[in-house]
């Protein structure tokens, strides 16, 4: 099983943009990721909260750490579909999102994720769903 520093270090290395912004790997088990935004009070739209680009973008990391589980550290997976409901505002900490499999197959990996602010895991923000590509490595 990876650890969060295994998929943080990869994750540096293969998307350092991502990893300068502040996504991190939270936790990972054998069928979910946990995928965290640093607040960055300088991101923030008017009135203090976390934009809906901010959430989609952890949305999405979190489902590509959740391909991990069943590629291993493996870069070639790429999002071909995504969707997401911003269900209230989000504003005031960290953004937290778990990415859960629903189905991992030979080419194409499909979850949902679950956005909250730190602190209230069961006050839900927003909810995503979205499948990733899996593509041969290219030579």
């Amino acid at each position: 099983m990876l650890t969060p520093a295994e998929v943080d270090t990869f994750v540096a290395e293969a998307f350092p943009k991502a990893y300068s912004d502040g996504y991190r790997c939270e936790a990972v088990d054998d069928s979910a990721a946990v995928a965290r935004w640093t607040y960055d009070a300088s991101t923030l739209r008017p009135g203090g909260l976390i934009s809906g680009p901010t959430q989609f973008q952890l949305a999405d990391i979190a489902l590509w750490f959740s391909t991990f589980i069943s590629l291993g550290l493996a870069p070639m997976a790429v999002t071909s579909n995504m969707t997401i409901d911003f269900l209230k505002p989000a504003a005031g900490a960290d953004l937290l999102a778990r990415a859960t499999v629903l189905r991992a197959g030979r080419t194409k990996i499909t979850g949902r994720v679950d956005l909250w602010v730190d602190g209230a895991p069961n006050d839900i923000v927003a909810h995503a769903t979205g499948s990733y590509q899996v593509l041969a490595p290219r030579t």
